[in-house]
């Protein structure tokens, strides 16, 4: 198991069908873009929220949050929220609510041209 299927189900719900949403799998996990920019996932049991990197552990006010360290160290801004800290919809809305906030106080890159290759040389 990858992901937590019922947390990726309260995640989507808590998205409230956004149309700019998209989702992508990524981080060994599932990954949902807002407007183009990451905001939240699932990673095994954990959901994954993305907020300013500014934002510290101790700034969440919560025993059920960590820094996401999926790369060896924290990655800043990053956090995982164990399933203890995501035991019904009305927690998850919560956290979601945080990390689309921030999503969608960055620039949009869902409408950006794809990159065209480099020519080889």
């Amino acid at each position: 198991m990858a992901y937590d299927e019922k947390l990726a189900a309260r995640v989507r719900q808590a998205l409230g069908g956004r149309a700019d949403v998209v989702e992508k799998a990524m981080f060994g996990g599932l990954t949902f873009m807002v407007a183009g920019n990451m905001c939240c996932g699932v990673n095994r049991s954990d959901l994954i929220i993305r907020l300013d990197r500014h934002i510290t552990v101790k700034d969440l006010e919560s025993g059920h949050v960590r820094a996401w360290d999926f790369m060896t160290r924290p990655m800043p801004g990053m956090f995982a929220v164990d399933a203890a800290g995501c035991p019904n919809q009305r927690s998850v809305d919560k956290w979601v609510e945080l990390a689309l906030k921030h999503a969608l106080s960055l620039p949009s890159k869902a409408a950006r041209r794809p990159k065209r290759p480099r020519p080889s040389r």
